[in-house]
Parts: structure tokens; C-alpha cells; sequence
């Protein structure tokens, strides 16, 4: 569970992969101009076929060090996933997946893969491509919702229906809202979509009518509306999927303990951690991950690492062509490094080009660097190198046989060794102004933030007013009424932090100062 607010069995079917993240210009960008396709009509690439799936939610609990990181590796290794959305990895997902094996991870949706990650332009931090083989994927989503006031608690301290519904609008409805439509776009389109996450809310499906009293804190049954509108969108929860009766199969991941066996007084226990799949074919099994000897728990790990029980369901998916695109395999890139660039061209040889420019240039009349036509086939990736480039954005764009431009991902070029930064836009305000802040080199993690505290206080809990820097290398934000409440700061002396990955390690810092 975040603090703040801010804060199977799979016999012998074939078990393959999925997931990754990107970068997007709207939610409409998929569209049926070649979205999902189910295979290439020229017949380059054949055709894949339903293939299993195994798929983790795993929340690692602050960077997964609290009590033994080889355990978080060794508990992924038991579970037999393919590919796990991590929760709090705090930048440790490229660390763990270096130690599974696997080649492949997306620092900024904090996924690991044995499978090649492919963040589309259109993906905007929200979902990535799963390359199970060239030309045919799956996409896959990972999400952390804000964890506090937390819902169930308000139920056990005896808050009525209309007050803890009111909460989850106000704060995790609120903050999935950027997440709906782009699912619902991939959804239309086709395109068969996992989600994995901690998403701090209850299923609807535990608090039912059966389901009250079962455990002290369930008084009343609840529509949790996060997961009806997740549901609503075509999603199905593969653990109910498989084990459909929640008083016989409560599914708890959250929590038995601080690690384990360590529990807090009156602590409510839910199933809050969870592995949703759009366009299954078939869910084969969902099993919890978890400490020796808990109810429903299916695959032990002592001692276990995490605050959070594992979720790993095996899912039988039909994977797609995916629209045209071009995608950079990173979006921050020291000068003189290269850059993977990934596509998917509609002519093949001879007639599409990948073209290097500036963030916003005209591709064909401002080409910093261009690959010959015979480098962008139909499927696959190349390379750029980026030394001569000086620090700012830039985007590779690919250019159909017409030179008409097909698709564009940005990327940010910062000088070799170069360390996150953050500045304010004065030293000093005056009681009632608002505080623009601006980043930059920063690691383009979906979950780095900038916060501001009260200089006196080193507790790194205490933020006054947050933001996510959403996966950018570089950018500014204002924080006005809307974040600092209608008082904004009153005098005194404080500091702007930038902090990495859903934790507190702070990157970059400035102080300044509110007068009257």
C-alpha cells in the first residue's frame, strides 16, 4: 500500500509474455486505420495464435530492501511469471529484471519482461506493447492508485455508504479518470489489454451481502466504483474469474504484515492487488503469491519480502498486428549514446525512412538524420546515434512512401553524465502567489515527483502539495489554489523536491521563501 496519497497451472500449454510502456498524443490514436490488425496480408509474419500468458502484480513494498530484495526475485521466479507489474519499485525494476535474466524493462510503468518491451507514441505513460513475435502483440497497462483516506477503513470507523463513496470519487476515481479512455480505445480497437496494479480499493465482488461480517470491517456491502468502471470498460478479474466464491476464497493480498508476521491492531485485511485481462480467451488459473502458511496463499516465500501478497495469473490471449508506429526504446539519452528506435512500417523496404528532428520540426525540410529506405522494413528496430546532438527534445519520425509523416516519438537528449535538476521560478513570493517549478535530466519515470515541504521538517512523509512528473525528462508545472487550497503557503522558508519513482529518494532540491 502506498503511504501517502501521492502518494495456475498452465500443463503443458505454452507460456509466453507481455508488457511495457510509452508515450501518447490522445486517447483516439488507436483507431481501425490498421489498429489490431490480426496479421500482416502480405504474409511476411505468420500468425501466432492464442498463447498463454503468465502475468504478476506484485507490489515490492518501497523498493523491495525493507526485508530481503533476493526474496522479491526469488518470489518472481516461483510464481513462473512472464511479466510483472510492479508496485513502488522506487527505480529497482531494470535491477530485478537483470537478476531474473530478463532483458527487457520499463522503468517509467515500472513492468519487467522476458518478452521485448515496445513503449508506442500513443501509449503516454498509460500502456505498452508486449512483443510475443514480430508483428504481433498485446498491450499491457500497471497502475498504483493513491492509497489514503483509505476506503475500508473509513467502513470499520463506522463512515456511512455515501461518505466512503464520495472519498473514492475524490480520490482514486479522480486519479483513474487519465486511464479510462485510452483502455477503452484499445479495447474497441481489438487490441487485447492486461492491467495489473495495487489499486488500494476493494472488489464489489468481496463486499457483498454474503461477504458482511465475514471479516470485522466489512459492515455494509459496497460497489467499489473503481472496479465497476474497470469492469464496465470489458476488463475481467481473473482471480474471481477462477475462484468465484469470496467467502470461501477471500484472496487477501493486503496485508499480513509489516513484514510478516508483524500485524498492527484493528488492521482490515482486502484484496487489493489485481491482474485484469480485456480480450482473454481463456483465464487457466490466478494463484496468490505470499508467507508460508496464510489463507489462500499457493506459492510461499519465506521470509517473505512485502507488505503486499503477489498475484500471477495464467491467461490465454490472441495477440494482434499493431497500428503503424514509431517508438524510441528510450526517452532520455546521454549525448553520444545510441538510441533504439522500434517500428512498424505499412510499405516496408524501399519506401518508408525514419527521420531524426527536433522536437516539432518539419521532418523533411529539418532532418538531422535519416536512415535509408531499406532500413525501415515492416517490423523490427534500428539504431541512431546521438553524438553532435546537444541537451534538449527530439523526436524520430517515420515517413511513408509519400514522405508523409506516419507516426513521431520524442525523446530528450541530456549531456553525458548528467544528474536530475529542479529549480523555482523566484527565491521569494509573497504570501498568495503561485510556485512554478521546473525539472530537468530527470530519470522519465511514470511516478517521479516533485513535492513541497516546510524547510524545517526533514520528514520526507510531510509533503504540502505533490505532482507527478508523468515519465518527462524535462518540464514545469504551477502549483496555484488548486494544489496549496485557497490559503496557498503562509510565510516562511521551504523546499522544492524532486523524488523518484513512488518513493521519497530525493533527487534534486531548492529552497525558497513565502513573505508577506
Amino acid at each position: 500500500m502506498r503511504i501517502p496519497w501521492l502518494k495456475t497451472i498452465a500443463g503443458a500449454l505454452p507460456v509466453g509474455l507481455l508488457a511495457l510502456a510509452g508515450c501518447t498524443t490522445g486517447p483516439d490514436a488507436l483507431v481501425p486505420s490498421g489498429a489490431a490488425r490480426r496479421l500482416d496480408p502480405s504474409g511476411t509474419h505468420a500468425q501466432l495464435g492464442p498463447t498463454a500468458l503468465r502475468v504478476m502484480s506484485f507490489n515490492i513494498w518501497l523498493g523491495g530492501e525493507l526485508v530481503d530484495f533476493g526474496k522479491v526475485v526469488e518470489a518472481i521466479k516461483l510464481s513462473g511469471a512472464d511479466v510483472v507489474g510492479l508496485q513502488e519499485s522506487e527505480g529497482n525494476a531494470r535491477r530485478i529484471a537483470d537478476l531474473l535474466g530478463w532483458a527487457y524493462a520499463d522503468e517509467r510503468l515500472q513492468i519487467i519482461s522476458s518478452h521485448p518491451l515496445i513503449a508506442p507514441p500513443d501509449g503516454n505513460g498509460i500502456y505498452t506493447f508486449i512483443q510475443l513475435v514480430p508483428g504481433q502483440v498485446v498491450a499491457m497497462s500497471n497502475i498504483h492508485l493513491p492509497s489514503n483516506p483509505y476506503g475500508p477503513e473509513l467502513v470499520r470507523d463506522g463512515s456511512p455508504l455515501a461518505e466512503v463513496l464520495a472519498n473514492e470519487a475524490d480520490t482514486r476515481m479522480a486519479w483513474l479518470q487519465d486511464y479510462l479512455p485510452h483502455w477503452r480505445t484499445l479495447i474497441t480497437a481489438g487490441m487485447p489489454l492486461l492491467l495489473t496494479g495495487d489499486f488500494n480499493t476493494p472488489s464489489q465482488r468481496d463486499w457483498t451481502a454474503e461477504v458482511v461480517g465475514a471479516r470485522a470491517h466489512i459492515l455494509y456491502p459496497v460497489q467499489w466504483p473503481v472496479m465497476l468502471a474497470v469492469e464496465q470498460l470489458g476488463f475481467v478479474d481473473t482471480y474471481r474469474a477462477v475462484h468465484a466464491n469470496a467467502k470461501a476464497k477471500p484472496g487477501i493480498t493486503w496485508t499480513f504484515g509489516y513484514p510478516h508476521p508483524r500485524l498492527r491492531a484493528n488492521e482490515v485485511q482486502d484484496r487489493i492487488d489485481f491482474v485484469f485481462a480485456a480480450g482473454a480467451k481463456h483465464i487457466i488459473d490466478s494463484r496468490i503469491v505470499g508467507p508460508a502458511g496464510e489463507r489462500d496463499v499457493d506459492v510461499a516465500v519465506d521470509p517473505y519480502p512485502s507488505d503486499h501478497l503477489g498475484v500471477v495469473s495464467t491467461v490465454m490471449l490472441d495477440p494482434v498486428e499493431p497500428p503503424v508506429f514509431v517508438a524510441v526504446a528510450a526517452v532520455r539519452v546521454e549525448a553520444g549514446t545510441p538510441l533504439g528506435v522500434h517500428y512498424h512500417a505499412p510499405g516496408g523496404e524501399g519506401t518508408d525512412r525514419l527521420v531524426l528532428v527536433h522536437a516539432g520540426a518539419d521532418p523533411i525540410t529539418n532532418a538531422l538524420a535519416a536512415l535509408p529506405p531499406q532500413e525501415a522494413g515492416y517490423f523490427g528496430r534500428v539504431n541512431f546515434g546521438t553524438g553532435g546532438l546537444q541537451p534538449g527534445e527530439y523526436a524520430v519520425v517515420l515517413l511513408g512512401a509519400a514522405d508523409n509523416e506516419l507516426s513521431r516519438s520524442a525523446f530528450w537528449v541530456v549531456a553525458p553524465g548528467a544528474v536530475p535538476a529542479v529549480s523555482v521560478d523566484a527565491s521569494q513570493y509573497k504570501v498568495g502567489m503561485p510556485v512554478t517549478v521546473t525539472w530537468g535530466a530527470a530519470p522519465a519515470r511514470k511516478f517521479d515527483w516533485v513535492g513541497i515541504y516546510k524547510a524545517d521538517d526533514p520528514d520526507l512523509f510531510n509533503y504540502l502539495a505533490f505532482a507527478y512528473t508523468n515519465a518527462t525528462v524535462a518540464g514545469t508545472l504551477t502549483f496555484g489554489a488548486a494544489e496549496l487550497g485557497d490559503e496557498m503557503l503562509a510565510p516562511g522558508e521551504y523546499v522544492m523536491r524532486l523524488l523518484s519513482d513512488d518513493g521519497y529518494a530525493c533527487l534534486a532540491a531548492v529552497r525558497f521563501a513565502v513573505v508577506e
